[in-house]
C-alpha cells in the first residue's frame, strides 16, 4: 500500500512539472519602436514592451537582497551593437507577500528602452540584435522559476 501510495504521489508531481514546463510564460514580449536604417557606429534605441497575463506581474531592473529576482537585458554575443544602457518604464513600489519587504514591479505592461551603439562595419546591410530578457514572474500565490525570451530586433544598416 505505501509503495502505491508513492508511486500515485511521483506521477502527481511528474505531471504538475510537466504541465509547467509547458505552460506558455505569462509575459508577450513586443517591439515597440525600432529605427528604420541604422549608421553604422551611431548611436540609437530599441523599445521592447511586455504585456502580462491578468493576475501575473514580473520584476523591475534592481530589487533588494533577499526579494525576487530582478529582471535582466543583455544582448548575444556577436550581436552588432554594443548595449550602453537599459531604462524601465517607472514600476509600482508596494511591499510584495511572498517576498516580505517593498519591490518594484509591473503588473500589466513593462517598458525596456535599450540605449545602444551599432558597430562600425556590418558585414551586410541586414542584420539582427538578439536581445535577451531574463525575468521571473508571479502571481498572489507563486513565483516561477526565472526565464529568459529572446526577442530577435531586425535592423538595416547604412551610410
Amino acid at each position: 500500500m505505501r509503495s502505491s501510495c508513492k508511486l500515485v504521489a511521483l506521477l502527481l508531481l511528474a505531471t504538475a512539472a510537466a504541465a509547467n514546463a509547458a505552460a506558455k510564460p505569462p509575459v508577450t514580449w513586443h517591439l515597440k519602436a525600432t529605427p528604420k536604417l541604422v549608421k553604422q557606429g551611431a548611436k540609437f534605441s530599441v523599445t521592447l514592451t511586455g504585456t502580462l497575463d491578468p493576475g501575473w506581474h514580473l520584476y523591475a531592473l534592481e530589487e533588494p537582497e533577499g526579494g525576487p529576482v530582478a529582471t535582466e537585458v543583455a544582448l548575444t554575443e556577436g550581436d552588432p551593437a554594443d548595449l550602453i544602457r537599459v531604462e524601465e518604464s517607472k514600476p509600482k513600489v508596494l511591499p510584495d507577500p511572498l517576498f516580505q519587504k517593498p519591490t518594484g514591479f509591473f503588473d500589466t505592461t513593462a517598458e525596456f528602452t535599450l540605449h545602444l551603439q551599432a558597430i562600425k562595419n556590418a558585414a551586410s546591410p541586414t542584420q539582427q540584435l538578439r536581445v535577451l530578457i531574463r525575468y521571473q514572474s508571479c502571481n498572489d500565490r507563486v513565483c516561477l522559476p526565472p526565464h529568459t525570451d529572446t526577442v530577435i530586433v531586425p535592423l538595416l544598416f547604412g551610410q
